[in-house]
């Protein structure tokens, strides 16, 4: 009977174990983990794309998988942050293709703004800002960086790094593909599977649940908790 009861118990620390970890894992997935929202990282093989001030435009198409797009964060680099200018950025929305997006294809134009060169060139990085698309899941876009009124002696350029790294994504310099990404980072408010249930449900009905998703649980570990006594007190 002794020899029973310690294997009960050790049945039952094993499950509280397996219920903590899973509890961890759920709620990682579902509050922490972003997905959907593409980024591609600077790194030691990062490399710079020229071409800035001779009016070279430099494109980057990306796939979303989140709602509430609302910003693009890029990596630009100058040798004199004093410079004099002007650098805009356009966001389109781009038919998707096999190649990470056209360039010259179908395109719906979202939104164009222009910023002072040293304010863009000032930071490690700039954020490009736009009054967030509700319904970006499942849709292709692609920013595009140029100056307006270049000047060959400006020495500006973006970060890239080479191959594929983000789904969908490519850069391009004047229309032209390259085997290459910017390195660039998107914003959604829906990038996480928790901020997709609150969008999609509301407060009362997400709380509602939660606390069902709550009661399976403790029923799951109750009931086979039960089962481990009844089969230890039979043996």
């Amino acid at each position: 009977m002794t020899e029973n009861r310690s294997s009960v118990r050790g049945v039952r620390r094993v499950l509280l174990i397996v219920a903590v970890l899973a509890l961890a894992a759920e709620t990682y997935l579902v509050a922490g983990r972003v997905v959907g929202v593409p980024r591609v990282p600077m790194t030691p093989d990062s490399i710079l794309v020229d071409g800035l001030g001779k009016g070279h435009r430099i494109s980057q198409t990306f796939l979303l998988r989140a709602g509430g797009f609302h910003g693009v964060r890029i990596s630009v680099s100058a040798s004199d942050a004093s410079m004099q200018g002007e650098v805009a950025l356009a966001l389109y929305e781009v038919e998707r293709d096999l190649d990470g997006g056209v360039v010259d294809g179908q395109q719906r134009f979202l939104f164009r703004n222009g910023f002072p060169l040293r304010v863009v060139t000032g930071e490690p990085t700039f954020l490009f800002r736009f009054p967030e698309i509700d319904a970006s899941a499942g849709r292709s876009y692609r920013l595009d960086v140029w100056i307006p009124e270049p000047r060959p002696e400006h020495d500006v350029s973006l970060w890239a790094i080479e191959g594929r790294w983000s789904e969908g994504g490519s850069l391009f310099v004047n229309g032209q593909s390259a085997y290459a990404e910017l390195v660039f980072e998107t914003l959604a408010t829906r990038g996480t599977v928790w901020a997709r249930l609150r969008h999609q449900f509301g407060g009362a009905a997400l709380a509602a649940l939660l606390f069902l998703a709550a009661g399976a649980h403790v029923a799951l570990f109750v009931g086979v908790r039960a089962l481990v006594t009844l089969s230890a007190g039979e043996a």
